[in-house]
């Protein structure tokens, strides 16, 4: 497998390399001393996931668009976390807690960036993209602002039991959603912890989330006024920032 890999990373660094000039397949077997079969299967494959484009049969094979959504997603999450890791660092030492910020690519909910406040919790990232969009806070305030038909095609592939309760029903999660807009956060209690999540906007358009988790003994009514309080405001001036930066 590490093999078929990195065979196929060759192929494809050697393409970005010679764009906007094409590449045909017997010019990538020569150079990377592979067969025109090997090259041919692996040209497939990228062709078909959009990392390549085919000029024509004879000319070959240039970058595709995928690459260029990819760079601009890697541009995006450089801005977004210069701006954001001292707002989260700050927050989570202010209420000694956890801090993150994440985003939603495909069916995953990524943690780009956390920040253990609370030297007595052990906090930490274990999966680089998790499969919880309806069970976490931060996963919920993205949903809210995804287009309805969207969010039920995901929603439908989901568990009930992967769910948080307030969103084990189709009517209740639209509800729910529609609250989350209008309310600008969400906080709920979920097992042994209190769960927060606001969305960070861009010209009325969802970025990212800032969440923060805490100890279901702190989920009191005064603490949850002042987490949200911090994190809405928080929020607003990521917001400010990325605006600046013509995200």
């Amino acid at each position: 497998m590490i093999k078929v890999i990195d065979k196929t990373l060759k192929v494809l660094e050697t393409i970005v390399s010679a764009s906007p000039c094409a590449v045909t397949p017997k010019k990538l077997a020569q150079t990377l001393d592979l067969t025109v079969s090997t090259v041919s299967h692996i040209l497939k494959m990228l062709l078909e996931s959009g990392y390549i484009l085919q000029i024509s049969r004879q000319e070959g094979y240039v970058a595709g668009p995928k690459l260029a959504v990819l760079g601009n997603i890697a541009d995006f999450e450089g801005k977004l976390l210069a701006a954001g890791k001292p707002l989260v660092d700050h927050i989570a030492e202010n209420i000694q807690d956890t801090v993150l910020i994440s985003r939603v690519y495909g069916k995953l909910r990524y943690v780009l960036y956390l920040k253990n406040g609370n030297p007595a919790r052990e906090i930490r990232v274990q999966r680089a993209g998790t499969r919880d969009l309806f069970w976490t806070a931060t996963g919920l305030a993205e949903m809210a602002y995804r287009p309805w038909q969207e969010v039920l095609t995901l929603y439908r592939a989901y568990p009930a039991k992967e769910c948080l309760p307030d969103a084990t029903d189709e009517e209740a999660l639209q509800k729910l959603l529609s609250r989350i807009r209008k309310e600008g956060f969400y906080t709920t209690r979920k097992r042994d912890m209190g769960i927060f999540a606001v969305p960070v906007l861009v010209d009325g358009n969802f970025v990212a989330a800032l969440g923060c988790n805490i100890p279901a003994s702190r989920y009191t009514v005064q603490h949850i006024k002042k987490v949200l309080k911090i994190l809405i405001g928080a929020a607003a001036e990521l917001s400010s920032a990325l605006s600046a930066c013509e995200i």
